[in-house]
């Protein structure tokens, strides 16, 4: 059961849906060619799935592997660092046949009437959100992800309703900011060009 605090609601991961494996009893043999699949550095360099970032991994017919929908948030499972254990993408995309690599997992919501997956990306790396994963990395030289207390641990988000207003400011100032790079670009692109023009 979700709790309700004023504008906040309690809840966890296992409440709201559930976890699955990537990709399984593959070699180095396998990857190369056949189905797309999201790379281990997709997720981790980005808040949501670069759909252009995919490896290609041979899936025989009737083979059982797990494949990501829309809205499943892929988490990575260990690193060398406690800091870079957690860290998440999440897929808003509608590509079928579409795996994920075996260094990280895919977690999938029951519905989306409490969190939505727009507003996901911008939760799962957030500040809040880092601090709540940093403790649950276990490990010496290498750290992992402890996978029930993960799932299990309360942590407290948005109403739906709030969520939305949220994602709508954050995903403006992301695409101010991505409107910025690419004038930035095109900018310094004019200047090499009438500097070369200047000294011919």
């Amino acid at each position: 059961m979700h709790n309700k605090y004023g504008d906040e609601i309690e809840t966890s991961l296992a409440q709201l849906g559930n976890s699955y494996n990537g990709l399984s009893g593959k070699s180095g043999d396998d990857f190369g060619e056949g189905k797309p699949y999201i790379t281990y550095v997709n997720v981790y360099q980005n808040n949501i799935v670069n759909e252009s970032m995919v490896g290609y991994v041979k899936i025989s017919d009737g083979e059982k592997q797990n494949t990501v929908h829309y809205g499943d948030a892929l988490f990575t499972i260990s690193s060398e660092t406690p800091q870079e254990v957690g860290i998440s993408a999440v897929y808003l995309g509608n590509k079928k046949d579409l795996y994920l690599n075996s260094f990280c997992f895919g977690y999938r919501l029951h519905h989306f009437a409490v969190l939505n997956p727009l507003y996901m990306p911008y939760c799962f790396s957030s500040c809040k959100f880092r601090k709540f994963v940093y403790p649950l990395a276990q490990g010496s030289t290498r750290f992992n992800l402890h996978m029930p207390h993960f799932l299990n641990k309360k942590f407290k988000i948005p109403t739906p309703q709030n969520q939305l207003k949220i994602w709508n400011v954050l995903n403006s100032l992301s695409e101010k900011l991505r409107l910025e790079k690419q004038i930035s670009v095109a900018l310094k692109l004019q200047k090499a060009h009438l500097l070369k023009k200047l000294f011919i």
